[in-house]
């Protein structure tokens, strides 16, 4: 699938009541992983997009099909494009995994960023002192980390 995104800056911003829901999310789903998709313009998010992790995974995740589809044509019908994707490590810190770093590439692809100008947020430890760090995964697998303004 191709998202229509936005050049991502270097910081993304939130509303404290969607950061909430999804820290919500990410509870509803533990021990599990949980994925979404964040929605906005520029570099805000406007609205949360919860997905099925279809691996029931403590350790990883694939958004449904269906349902990551469904969500980008409503993101697309409403004039919003796709600024990030959010999952949750249920026991571990929230900085990408090596598999959250491979999975950004196209196979076989090491230097080619599927979704180069996206945010990666992660909540993590779920079952801790929860934190949540965005991250812009780069060319040549170089993981930057990206300021959250939550607002």
């Amino acid at each position: 699938m191709i998202f229509e995104f936005l050049f991502m800056t270097d910081t993304i911003s939130i509303p404290r009541r969607l950061l909430d829901e999804i820290i919500a999310h990410c509870k509803e789903t533990y021990p599990n992983e949980a994925c979404g998709l964040l929605a906005g313009r520029m570099d805000t998010v406007e609205r949360v997009y919860k997905i099925t992790n279809i691996r029931q995974s403590k350790i990883d995740y694939e958004m449904d099909p269906k349902g990551q589809l469904r969500c980008e044509k409503e993101i697309k019908s409403i004039g919003l494009k796709v600024i990030g994707i959010y999952h949750s490590h249920p026991s571990t810190q929230s900085y990408p995994s090596q598999t959250d770093i491979m999975r950004a590439y196209w196979p076989g692809e090491p230097d080619m960023p599927i979704y180069p100008d996206i945010g990666y947020m992660i909540i993590g430890p779920v079952d801790g002192d929860i934190k949540v760090r965005v991250f812009k995964i780069n060319s040549g697998q170089k993981v930057d980390e990206i300021n959250l303004n939550k607002i």
